[in-house]
């Protein structure tokens, strides 16, 4: 016979001391440290996010040389004048101020972390959604405690997968970071992180396109 608290949120009663761990209800400092960790990772990922995001954002700059329609002012610049700058573009770091002290980042690097940041933004927005409506529902055992802490990890993850996929797969290899967009990077690593279980699923489909599917083991059950 099991008692109220060895029966978890699904009525299961645990066989085993681990079960039984995992079926309780978390307490209320529990809560309370979750919420605090994972409202302050927020604030520190889009912290981030402000801090490194490139500054003026490529956006379709218009090349220097004009057409013959420009004006004549345009026209009298010498061509040769926009060459040494245009020439380093890219060549060099750019010094990123991160809270007191300052470091140097290259381009390619910098798209990289808005993508491992976006991901890790989009996961915590499932995380804290999913924080609330447990706790909304006095609903959140521990079982779940590993799932919110490794949720942004697994964003992160992703969102790095998913761009090595999308980068390699549709730009060319000579494309640099001002031929793409860190708008559209960021949007899309932040929905693989809010949608972490449909982007496993999408990078299956993939999977199994390019390569040879295996074949269901005994105790196999196909994710939905």
């Amino acid at each position: 016979m099991t008692t109220g608290d060895d029966v978890g949120a699904g009525g299961h009663s645990g066989s085993s001391p681990f079960e039984a761990w995992g079926t309780k209800c978390v307490g209320f400092f529990g809560v309370v440290f979750l919420a605090a960790f994972l409202s302050g990772l927020a604030g520190f990922v889009l912290y981030c996010l402000i801090i490194i995001w490139p500054h003026p954002t490529p956006a379709g700059t218009p090349p220097t040389n004009q057409t013959a329609g420009a004006s004549a002012v345009e026209s009298s610049t010498p061509p040769t004048a926009e060459l040494p700058r245009a020439s380093e573009e890219g060549k060099e770091p750019h010094s990123v101020t991160f809270f007191f002290g300052s470091f140097k980042l290259w381009d390619e690097v910098r798209l990289l972390l808005i993508v491992m940041l976006a991901g890790a933004l989009g996961s915590l927005v499932h995380a804290l959604r999913s924080f609330c409506w447990y706790v909304g529902n006095r609903n959140l055992v521990r079982s779940w405690l590993a799932m919110f802490i490794l949720l942004p990890l697994v964003g992160t993850t992703l969102a790095v997968v998913f761009y090595f996929v999308v980068r390699g797969g549709f730009f060319s290899p000579q494309a640099s970071f001002k031929d793409t967009s860190p708008f559209g990077f960021a949007a899309l690593a932040g929905l693989i992180g809010m949608f972490s279980q449909q982007a496993v699923l999408k990078l299956k489909e993939v999977a199994e396109t390019m390569l040879t599917r295996p074949k269901e083991g005994q105790d196999s059950q196909p994710q939905g």
